[in-house]
């Protein structure tokens, strides 16, 4: 997946619209049964910075080298927290156990094209293999699918993350381009339900 990191203000009971490019609005917070899809947090800024330098996490995702050090991971979370209430808002979001407010990962997304949102997911390593991802991707997916269409673009071999859009409504189109950076991987498009 591609990945727009994250950062936020306010508490988790603050709900905040987000617009994107395509006019259509995301409440957040947004619950799942057992997670809290949430602005980011200063506090989650260490287990995003594991996150960030854990080669094995970010391998199939679209980092920039300097991005998956200390100080870029620190920039880029910094960038998205200040820009929630801008005028370009970065659409990332932390995942975070409801009881807890625990930072587990981030999912997000982003226009693609014209009634076209990308989305993204990923834990942390440690949370791997408890349907985290698939739990906050199905509900990402479920709000933004009334009113745009929802892909995914997954590295040919990151096995894992196609199996998370598959189990999240997703539906495998091949192998295709990505027209905004120009890799090839694989395209899952969300089925709407209509």
């Amino acid at each position: 997946m591609g990945f727009h990191s994250a950062g936020t203000q306010g508490n988790k009971s603050q709900v905040a619209n987000i617009k994107t490019g395509e006019g259509i609005v995301l409440k957040v917070p947004l619950e799942t049964r057992r997670f809290i899809i949430r602005r980011f947090e200063e506090k989650d800024f260490l287990a995003f910075l594991e996150f960030m330098l854990d080669e094995e996490s970010t391998k199939f995702l679209m980092f920039e080298t300097e991005q998956k050090t200390e100080a870029g991971a620190k920039a880029l979370f910094d960038y998205v927290y200040g820009a929630y209430d801008s005028s370009e808002p970065v659409h990332s979001y932390a995942i975070a156990e409801k009881e807890t407010n625990r930072y587990l990962g981030s999912c997000g997304y982003a226009p693609y094209d014209e009634g076209v949102v990308e989305c993204y997911y990923s834990v942390n390593r440690e949370e791997v293999g408890k349907g985290i991802a698939t739990e906050a991707t199905s509900a990402l997916v479920k709000e933004l699918s009334k009113e745009v269409e929802v892909r995914a673009y997954c590295h040919p071999e990151n096995y894992a993350a196609h199996s998370v859009a598959r189990k999240s409504g997703f539906v495998a189109k091949g192998v295709h381009k990505h027209k905004n950076f120009g890799n090839t991987g694989e395209l899952f498009v969300y089925k709407r339900s209509t």
